[in-house]
């Protein structure tokens, strides 16, 4: 008898690979559906490893949703590691979703969660281990539908191309339209064209095959031009009330360890600050949140369903929630005799930073996380970031005061007319805060500093500046190691070439799919990992492929240029983020 794929997983690949558990399925709380009952079988698809993936709270809400509707089913898929990678394709063996071990092929819809640049090249591998045609273009009628959504759907062009369509914004309401269009389709047997047709009415959903654009002899963009009935600008969706949105508070619970191991409430999405730097900010404006009520109740349901021992307030900014201390006290009071955790992101620096470390007395005490991105009040005015020194200090002195050895700062370097003082600044104020715990108790802090490099994002009013190139950004980072003297202070640089490539992608056209077929048929995959992250081999692949990533990631763009991603509409008009971009370089 010829045995099924799970049982040559099980018996021949699962126990040559590094944990087998993020494979085998099966785990706690799955939603399992018999394929036969239902009209629309769903794959929600997660372009990096499961430890990543099953972190990600925005799968766990279309997991819940999905699976909610009697006509449809949802299971999940992620990307292999290399190990298993091998084995599957040393067997010729497909990839399958977890819940029914079935080929993603055979699937109506597969969903891809796109967070990161550097996950293209995962995608177009999981299509292609999964023998679906990678170029839309390429797909029949029995094809999969391939839906794409997430953080940085604001400006995918380069993977345009392989997408059906791409879901703007927030997903919650806008996706059980698309899947009814999709239904539909499939019922009636019509071209593929006749389905991208109907997406298009769907406010939210970009069609790319309904999009062309023309270019320059220059590289620049001429036109892009919309293809009826697509609109010349497509709106970003939102889901306007938090409070009574789907939050899945039954959460798969993970066979092995993953990045966030724990119970995530989302208390706010969007953010109140604005900061210039920040493309996330723009992507889930305007602010909506969560009663602290709701969060009480939410956390409580998770607690219950899961057993987790600690529980993370999630959000852009959490040190903003309105009644933060409130919150923080009620869900403290009631989860510290269970002996759960409270934990925190990074906190964004302001008055109210004081009274968090010691209102959270279930934290564990190990270190606190604070977000400054810069030191100095000059750039801070540049970057939109209006916080004080005496915030910070006074937030450090309360941490030290409930407990905490260690804090954590995140910074950025190579922000527009930053300058060597603004570098100095970044160690000073590191030093000052690792000495405050040494006059309030006789022993320095431990401050170690994240420092990543800026990258102009689109939607921001920084789109249009140049970035530091790869040389000035490396002598920012050797000024900084030369210049920090203190066996207390840790920099953690992230890796420079890592920017500079999701730069190209971040920043780039539709032009550059043709790159990314390159580098997938070069076999390169998993470049967000430093074990398969290669530089060199890309750059190769840029000069076969004709491409300059320098024109992509470097240039200084006009402020009438026409963008790859201007057919996204934003509720901000262009004209304000001239605006905001003059006034950062007025703030200099």
């Amino acid at each position: 008898m010829k045995k099924s794929i799970q049982q040559i997983l099980f018996d021949e690949v699962l126990p040559r690979v590094q944990k087998p558990g993020q494979y085998a399925g099966g785990e706690r709380n799955i939603i399992v559906k018999d394929h036969a009952s239902v009209d629309l079988k769903v794959a929600l698809a997660f372009p990096d490893t499961y430890a990543i993936g099953m972190s990600h709270l925005g799968l766990r809400i279309l997991y819940q949703l999905i699976n909610d509707r009697e006509d449809a089913c949802a299971e999940r898929v992620f990307a292999p590691w290399i190990d298993m990678e091998d084995e599957l394709r040393r067997r010729e063996l497909p990839l399958v979703t977890l819940e029914t071990f079935t080929p993603l092929d055979r699937f109506d819809v597969i969903g891809f969660s796109m967070q990161y640049e550097l996950g293209f090249t995962n995608l177009l591998n999981m299509l292609e281990m999964s023998r679906i045609p990678v170029l839309t273009a390429d797909r029949g009628i029995n094809d999969p539908v391939i839906l794409g959504g997430g953080s940085i759907t604001l400006a995918m062009e380069p993977v345009a191309p392989f997408f059906d369509a791409i879901l703007v914004g927030d997903a919650e309401d806008v996706i059980h339209k698309a899947l009814d269009i999709i239904k539909a389709w499939r019922r009636s047997g019509r071209p593929r064209a006749e389905l991208h047709r109907d997406l298009c009415a769907i406010p939210g959903m970009y069609v790319p095959s309904h999009y062309e654009v023309d270019y320059h002899p220059d590289g620049t963009i001429a036109e892009i031009r919309n293809l009826a009935p697509a609109p010349s600008s497509i709106p970003k969706t939102t889901v306007w009330d938090l409070e009574n949105a789907t939050f899945p508070v039954r959460p798969v619970i993970p066979n092995v360890e993953v990045i966030h191991d724990r119970i995530n409430i989302e208390i706010m999405r969007g953010c109140p600050n604005q900061c210039r730097f920040c493309q996330a900010v723009q992507h889930y404006r305007p602010l909506k949140m969560r009663t602290i009520e709701t969060v009480l109740a939410l956390a409580e349901q998770s607690y219950r369903e899961t057993g987790y021992d600690e529980i993370s307030l999630t959000s852009l900014s959490t040190a903003d929630y309105p009644g933060i201390v409130d919150l923080l006290t009620a869900i403290s009071d009631r989860f510290r005799s269970r002996r759960v955790n409270v934990s925190l992101p990074s906190l964004r620096v302001g008055p109210e930073l004081k009274r968090l470390p010691g209102l959270t007395s279930t934290v564990r005490k190990s270190g606190l996380t604070m977000a400054p991105e810069v030191a100095t009040d000059r750039l801070r005015e540049v970057i939109r970031k209006p916080i004080k020194n005496a915030d910070l200090m006074a937030g450090c002195a309360a941490a030290f005061e409930a407990g905490y050895r260690l804090v954590k700062f995140y910074f950025l370097i190579g922000a527009p007319t930053e300058r060597e003082e603004d570098l100095r600044g970044i160690v000073d104020l590191a030093h000052a805060a690792s000495v405050l715990r040494q006059q309030m108790s006789g022993r320095r802090a431990q401050v170690n500093c994240s420092i990543s490099s800026h990258i102009p994002k689109p939607h921001t009013p920084f789109q249009w500046e140049a970035m530091d190139t790869r040389e000035e950004l490396r002598a920012k980072q050797r000024f900084l190691r030369s210049y920090n003297r203190s066996g207390h202070i840790q920099l953690k640089f992230h890796d420079v070439d890592v920017s500079y490539l999701e730069a190209v992608f971040s920043r780039g056209d539709r032009r550059l799919a043709g790159t990314l077929l390159a580098a997938r048929a070069a076999g390169l995959r998993m470049d967000a990992w430093s074990e398969c992250f290669d530089i060199r081999r890309w750059e190769e692949i840029f000069a076969a492929s004709g491409v300059d990533p320098d024109w992509y990631a470097l240039r200084r763009r006009a402020t009438d240029e026409i963008l790859p991603w201007d057919m996204i509409g934003l509720k901000i008009p262009t004209a304000h983020l001239v605006k905001e971009h003059g006034r950062a370089h007025a703030a200099a």
